[in-house]
């Protein structure tokens, strides 16, 4: 039993490990988003500059603005859809936390029995041996 037990905590184990990497590649994807976003409004504002600065190039910075602007929004969508998955990500985590959980227990507790239950025959053997000698003792005496 403690055999299929440790081979039970190695596949989930092997499953927490993956959903955890699953995690926190979401998690990179959801902060490469964010540094995205901010690097298009930083080069927003630098086009914004170049446009007061230069007259002739303020023609082409509304055109880009609503591009920008249509690419910040497709990039807060992503976030968010990225922060629902990485939502489900940490439930699955925690399930498969909870399950390894379940199954070490279980081979904790296993392994325990098993002590307990040695201890039980040392001790009877013990037990057994000292009861012999003291009949023999007891018959030695008698003789």
């Amino acid at each position: 039993m403690n055999g299929a037990l440790k081979n039970l905590i190695r596949v989930h184990r092997w499953t927490l490990d993956e959903r955890r990497r699953t995690l926190v590649d979401l998690e990179r994807m959801a902060e490469k988003l964010k540094g995205d976003l901010a690097g298009l409004d930083a080069e927003l504002e630098r086009e914004r500059q170049t446009a007061i600065k230069a007259p002739e190039m303020a023609f082409t910075y509304p055109a880009f603005a609503s591009a920008a602007k249509q690419r910040k929004d497709k990039i807060r969508r992503s976030i968010a859809d990225l922060g629902k998955e990485i939502d489900r990500a940490r439930e699955q985590v925690e399930d498969a936390f909870q399950e390894l959980k379940k199954y070490e227990l279980a081979l904790e507790a296993a392994e325990r029995r098993k002590l307990e239950q040695l201890k039980r025959r040392e001790q009877a053997a013990l037990d057994e041996m000292g009861l012999t000698l003291h009949l023999r003792k007891k018959a030695g005496e008698g003789a």
